[in-house]
């Protein structure tokens, strides 16, 4: 199976050097505070690389010079609504104008063994924005010959407890990095979601799974379970929202044809031992 790149020239640039310059550009940027631990995890955004991009920078910066075996990145649905968790097949790449990545077949295998609740439905990936994303960077940063398990989340229910554990489980020993694939407030005004990020990126840091105002809540959830199951802390390396990455403040943004002129916040949190 292989899952071709289906938002180049819409998230990020379609030309590899044109994307390789840009993904460059936004890491010589970014500063993140030096952590001091091993980075097992990151919170990322997953907008176009316009919006988020220097944010997720922030994230990435963080971990370059890191060796990983295999990436597990989880989001949200947001283009099929669906009972349980979809895991991309076993067998297989996802590719990316960078190149390909080969999907962990024996922990791909593991998971799905390990609940009905998680299941093949490749369908729920195709379009899916949140795991492309991420790739581009990873591959940039030279995270060299890592391997890649894509999960999506089509309902919101108890499953992220079920996942942490069985990640928790798989995990040790093994130079793994989950990547929890969300952004933040939507469409609040640039006051509002400033003031309601705020609150929302203290519940993430202090490990609390509730009064998260943020999209893919159930893969946040997942890696705030695991932190915990690991004994692990989390802190803050880059906070903005759309009106601070875009350029443009309220009442100059629309987003999504609402009418309304709203931003989009963004935030990159590690998660360490």
């Amino acid at each position: 199976m292989l899952r071709s790149a289906a938002l180049a020239g819409e998230f990020y640039p379609e030309n590899n050097k044109e994307l390789s310059g840009i993904i460059n550009k936004l890491l010589d940027r970014a500063n993140p505070p030096k952590i001091k631990g091993e980075i097992f995890g990151l919170l990322l955004p997953h907008a176009g690389y316009a919006y988020s991009g220097q944010v997720a920078a922030y994230g990435f910066k963080a971990i370059i010079g890191k060796k990983f075996d295999t990436v597990i990145i989880m989001g949200d649905s947001h283009y099929e609504r669906f009972d349980g968790v979809a895991v991309w097949s076993e067998e297989g790449f996802w590719e990316t104008p960078l190149g390909k990545v080969m999907v962990d077949k024996k922990l791909t295998r593991t998971v799905l063994d390990s609940s009905r609740r998680f299941f093949r439905r490749d369908s729920a990936h195709l379009w899916e924005h949140s795991i492309e994303v991420q790739l581009p960077f990873l591959q940039r940063i030279s995270v060299k010959n890592f391997k890649i398990l894509p999960i999506i989340f089509g309902s919101e229910n108890k499953d992220w407890q079920l996942l942490a554990r069985v990640i928790f489980k798989n995990i040790k020993n093994r130079k793994v990095l989950i990547i929890a694939s969300a952004d933040l407030s939507h469409y609040l005004s640039y006051k509002e979601a400033k003031d309601i990020d705020e609150k929302t990126l203290k519940n993430i840091l202090n490990l609390r799974v509730s009064n998260l105002n943020i999209c893919a809540i159930d893969s946040v959830k997942t890696l705030i379970e695991t932190t915990k199951l690991l004994g692990g802390k989390a802190s803050l390396l880059k906070y903005a929202n759309s009106g601070d990455t875009a350029g443009d403040k309220p009442p100059h943004q629309n987003f999504g044809g609402r009418g309304k002129s709203k931003v989009v916040g963004y935030g990159a949190i590690a998660f360490y031992k």
